[in-house]
């Protein structure tokens, strides 16, 4: 209701110039840096309470995709290679190119909207040093996590290392700063930033 009269108070000659639907993170985080740049009038509305729907909820991360890379990695090792391979090399080739694009928007995000964001590490806790069954049905991501680093790396390589640098702790290190982490079966863990 207090929305509505807010809205409400607008007027032929005084109209705000952008209307976010939505107060989300992405809609107040839209709705905040519209009003910041001045001279522009900016109203967000929300179906109920501001952050209180998927943002209550979710992440809040700016991730570039490295599930996807896996998974298109995985379709391009397949036994479809074999049986068709202009399909199998062309729909690696769209996920890759959408996991490149994720990369992209991130960059420009964080680099436009420091003010917004901030680089989150994720760690990747290793007990074993072959994972079976492999995760993405493909023997060799069983290897996982002897490849991690290297993949991470590679990840990082794909915004041009312009996040945090991935790298990798001993197990000591990592129950340290996670002691709920089990140091006995801890082989080691590997860090990579999200934003």
């Amino acid at each position: 209701a207090k929305q509505l009269l807010s809205l409400q108070g607008s007027s032929p000659d005084q109209p705000y110039d952008i209307l976010v639907i939505g107060g989300g993170a992405t809609g107040c985080g839209i709705a905040f840096d519209a009003a910041s740049r001045g001279g522009v009038k900016v109203a967000c509305i929300e179906r109920g309470d501001f952050a209180s729907e998927t943002s209550s909820r979710s992440t809040k991360l700016i991730w570039a995709g490295i599930r996807y890379l896996a998974t298109a990695s995985a379709g391009l090792l397949s036994f479809d290679l074999f049986t068709s391979p202009v399909k199998t090399v062309k729909d690696f080739w769209e996920e890759f190119k959408m996991v490149y694009n994720c990369h992209r928007e991130r960059k420009y995000m964080t680099s436009q909207n420091e003010h917004l964001t901030n680089w989150v590490p994720i760690v990747c806790p290793f007990t074993e040093w072959h994972i079976s069954p492999a995760p993405f049905g493909h023997w060799l991501f069983g290897f996982f996590p002897i490849l991690a680093p290297a993949v991470f790396k590679f990840y990082d390589s794909m915004s041009g290392f312009t996040c945090p640098p991935s790298y990798s702790m001993r197990a000591q290190t990592a129950h340290s700063l996670f002691p709920q982490l089990n140091e006995k079966q801890l082989k080691y863990a590997a860090v990579f930033y999200e934003a």
